[in-house]
């Protein structure tokens, strides 16, 4: 049996595929497997898999008709032999050393269910983005005076330390755990994994970069993300964090809930919206104006608030890359 299964779920990118598959078959440490579930509704990644398996095995799922996010990530999870596995999405890419970097600590740390590293920022078309890079990383405390130890994972998923793909996790810990296919998880359904999956052990950060997080054109689809980060909001506030870090929870919602009543009131879950901005954890002395906004917006007609919210600027553009990586 392979000692790590790298698990890619897929949907209608093969270009972008190929080049994770190749940085998987890249790598410097070999006792591995690649597994794909796909959810393409189109035969072009079943026609490119042959072509990519030559040197190195890929068990490879067509799902007809396709799973969805969710259920997609489990089956791989089910299908996975390897001790420990890596996910991956299928638009991101992993550096040669990652599975040697990531499977160290936790040979070496028994109370260790993840580990995680450093993350470059890539553009769409795979350009590292070095400044962006140093941003995110210091700005999600993957940091060189944090790196090479453990992390208590309660405080690691508050502080958005824990990446969407790019880390490895024990097999049995991912499997115990699962995606959640609720509607009110959605697509933060990467954030509500690690969130669950913290429950079971620590994690452990290593100082290299280990994978490449690339912006897609769909990505940055600003309503996506609005909703999305308005789903992560109540999974930060359900989550019975210990009193010590309860400050900590409070300033993560407190940073999510202005883009939070945007996700809301995209969705039409207007009684959401208002409870968020008459909660305690909206920002009120930051972000008074943009309160009184969105405030108005919530008793908009509907077409009105979500044209006002769908306005996408350069400047908000940029502001949804920064995001990426915390969800």
């Amino acid at each position: 049996m392979p000692k790590v299964s790298i698990c890619i779920p897929t949907y209608k990118r093969p270009d972008l595929l190929k080049i994770s598959v190749n940085s998987c078959l890249a790598q410097t440490f070999q006792d591995f497997e690649i597994v794909i579930s796909d959810d393409s509704p189109d035969t072009r990644t079943a026609e490119l898999i042959p072509g990519l398996s030559a040197n190195q095995p890929i068990r490879y799922v067509h799902n007809v008709p396709g799973l969805g996010q969710a259920k997609n990530v489990n089956q791989l999870f089910h299908l996975a032999q390897g001790e420990f596995l890596v996910l991956l999405h299928d638009d991101d890419f992993l550096m040669p050393d990652a599975l040697s970097e990531l499977i160290a600590p936790l040979r070496d740390n028994p109370s260790v269910v993840a580990s995680l590293g450093k993350q470059y920022l890539a553009s769409h078309d795979g350009s590292i983005l070095d400044l962006e890079s140093r941003v995110l990383n210091e700005r999600y405390a993957k940091t060189d005076d944090r790196a090479n130890r453990i992390q208590r994972s309660e405080w690691s998923v508050l502080a958005a330390q824990f990446p969407p793909d790019g880390y490895m996790v024990r097999t049995a810990a991912a499997r115990d755990t699962l995606y959640r296919d609720d509607a009110d998880v959605g697509e933060a359904c990467d954030a509500d994994f690690s969130f669950r999956l913290s429950k079971l052990g620590d994690f452990f950060l290593v100082g290299k970069h280990v994978s490449a997080y690339r912006i897609t054109q769909e990505s940055v689809s600003s309503r996506g993300l609005r909703i999305l980060l308005g789903q992560l909001y109540f999974i930060v506030q359900g989550f019975p964090a210990s009193p010590d870090l309860k400050s900590l929870q409070k300033a993560r919602l407190q940073e999510l809930a202005p883009v939070a009543v945007n996700g809301c009131l995209l969705t039409s879950a207007r009684a959401k919206a208002l409870g968020i901005l008459f909660g305690k954890n909206y920002p009120w002395k930051q972000q008074f104006v943009k309160g009184v906004v969105q405030l108005g917006l919530a008793f908009a007609p509907r077409s009105t608030s979500r044209m006002v919210i769908e306005r996408n600027t350069p400047r908000r553009r940029a502001a949804q890359a920064r995001w990426l990586s915390s969800v």
